[in-house]
Parts: structure tokens; sequence; C-alpha cells
């Protein structure tokens, strides 16, 4: 398995494609504390440029880590150490969920080394995702919102009952292929940091308690001066709604709802979603 080692731990990554005069494509998973797997279908959008994902410091194949990493700055930094590595002077960036909130740091970091940007259902703001969660919830029946809404506000959200309305929520919003929260059994052990998660994020998609609390990219939108897109599904948690919005703070960037998809659209409508990636990629260099 290809990785590389600095000191921040050792990195996991597969790359595929042939280096050609086509600037490569990284691609960044959610979470934080999510792994690779999502990405793979992305690999086949190396047909014209080369393509890497990765683990990234703290989960999946990569090394485990301590809080002190868990941090926006760290996952920058490994990052950065992984385009090192692989030798590229300028990059497309890919970020899904929490990845999007990652290549917009990065580019916030390192606007040189960028020449392009997709966000795929990103979190971009905390409090329009939350706003957008309320909303979402909302539509749930009335007994689901009770308990949703109780065991937050008594911090209860272990309790089974809780994690019982939350999977209906991620059946509607975060995956709506049929059966994908029944298996309690993982299909791979590749390692989901769920420590990691929860100390940035929190203890589900739609309560933040963690470290990610108030973050706001907005700011750092109307910086972007690289092609641009903004990718989401029509049900998804990251709506289309907020991501119409971000996309207007970025001059001249492109905005794609998948129909009949939420959250993992990806896993949803695979060649539909490849199809917009591929469409947006040959638009650049």
């Amino acid at each position: 398995m290809p990785r590389f080692t600095s000191k921040l731990g050792s990195t996991f990554y597969l790359k595929k494609g042939r280096l050609n005069n086509k600037v490569p494509l990284i691609c960044c998973h959610g979470g934080p504390g999510g792994n690779h797997l999502s990405l793979k279908p992305l690999l086949e959008l190396s047909k014209s440029r080369q393509v890497t994902i990765f683990d990234q410091i703290g989960s999946g194949n990569s090394s485990s880590t301590t809080k002190s990493k868990w941090n926006i700055t760290a996952f920058c930094k490994n990052l950065n150490e992984l385009i090192s590595h692989l030798g590229y002077d300028q990059v497309i960036l890919y970020g899904s969920s929490w990845g999007g909130t990652l290549i917009l740091e990065y580019y916030k970091r390192y606007p040189n080394k960028v020449t392009g940007l997709i966000f795929h259902s990103s979190l971009i703001c905390e409090k329009r995702w939350k706003q957008d969660a309320k909303k979402l919830i909302k539509a749930l029946p009335q007994k689901q919102q009770n308990i949703i809404n109780t065991c937050e506000k008594i911090t209860a959200t272990d309790a089974k009952v809780y994690k019982q309305a939350m999977l209906e929520y991620y059946k509607k919003h975060v995956c709506r292929v049929k059966g994908i929260f029944d298996n309690k059994k993982p299909k791979s052990k590749i390692k989901f940091n769920e420590d990691l998660y929860q100390h940035m994020w929190g203890p589900s998609e739609f309560c933040a308690t963690g470290t990610l609390k108030g973050y706001n990219g907005i700011a750092t939108l109307s910086k972007i001066s690289v092609p641009t897109l903004f990718l989401c599904g029509e049900y998804d948690e990251s709506t289309p709604h907020s991501n119409k919005f971000f996309a207007r703070k970025v001059k001249g960037s492109q905005i794609e709802v998948v129909s009949n998809a939420s959250h993992s659209s990806l896993r949803e409508r695979k060649v539909y979603t490849l199809q917009i990636l591929n469409k947006f990629l040959s638009q650049l260099t």
C-alpha cells in the first residue's frame, strides 16, 4: 500500500492515471474521521488526468493521531505534505462534506497551488448547516422530532432512541440506498475514527458540539479566483438552497444538483455524478 511518512505520521493514498499536461486531482473524504472508500469511484476520472485519493491522518489506513492533531491546521499540513510528496506544483482539489471544509481552508493558506475547486455536499458554514438540519428534522414524524430535540436538550445523544431517530434522518438525507444503514457489521475493517468525528463535529450529522461548531468559511468564498464547482443532491443535508447561496459568493462558479440523490450521490447516482465532474474537469487545464 503506497504511503508516506512525516512528523504527523504515516499517510495512506491511492493514485491512478498518468501524469500529463493536465493538472492532477486530489480528493478529500468527509468526516472528520472518514476514509477513502467513499471516494474510490473518483479514480474513474483518471482517463484525462492523474487522480489521488487518501486517508486523512488519524483515520483509515493512515496513522492514528492524538487530539493535538485533530484540527484544521494539521489536516491542511497533511494535505500539503501529500502534494509535496507526489511532486505536484499545482492541483485541483475535490472535497466531500468535511473534505470541502478542508480544501477551502487549504485554498485560503495556499491559493497559488490550486487551479480548481470542487465542493461536493460540503460543510462551508456550520450555522447554515444547523439551520438547514432544523428544517429537515421538522419534516420527520413528530415522534422522531421530539426524540431528537429532547435528547439534544438533555445531552442524551448516546440514547438508543436518539440513534434510531438519527438513522431515519440519515436514510432521507445522508444516503438513500435501501438497506444501507441496516447492516450493523462493517463491510471493511478500514477505520472510521468515531472519536475524531465527535471531537471535531459531534454525536450526529445534525448536531455540532465539537471544535467545528461555529465554523464559517463564507468570507473565504469571495476570495476564490479559480474555476469552482458546487455539487449536491436534491435531498442533501448540504441543501441545494445553501449550495446555491455559496455559489453566488464565488465569481463565475458553477452549481449542479443531482436529482433523486442525497449526501451520497457518488453511491446513489454514480454514473451521473461522474458525468458532472468530468464535464467540469474537461474545462480545466
